[in-house]
């Protein structure tokens, strides 16, 4: 499991109290970790690297659609994206 996720689960497990012995923070600090872990998802999406979307003359993002390389010229070395820093994958591409 990667370091990011792992945060998340804990953040998740602190603000919806799976111990079940009530509330341990205050009502504001639940939304300050809610909104926390929204944003933690984000980072985690955005780190799992994804599959590039192959139309008939180019490679895109996954993410935001920019075009990657056209469809006989992968850079696999290009492991996100510059527009929008989706983590790419450019396995079974060639």
């Amino acid at each position: 499991m990667n370091k990011y996720k792992e945060a998340l689960d804990e953040i998740k497990n602190i603000v919806l109290d799976k111990s079940g012995d009530g509330y341990r923070t205050a009502k504001y600090l639940q939304n300050f970790y809610y909104s926390s872990c929204e944003t933690l998802q984000e980072l985690v999406e955005r780190a799992t690297p994804k599959k590039l979307v192959a139309t008939r003359h180019t490679r895109r993002c996954p993410s935001c659609n920019r075009q990657m390389s056209d469809i006989n010229n992968a850079h696999p070395n290009m492991k996100f994206c510059p527009n929008c820093g989706q983590a790419l994958d450019w396995r079974d591409i060639g």
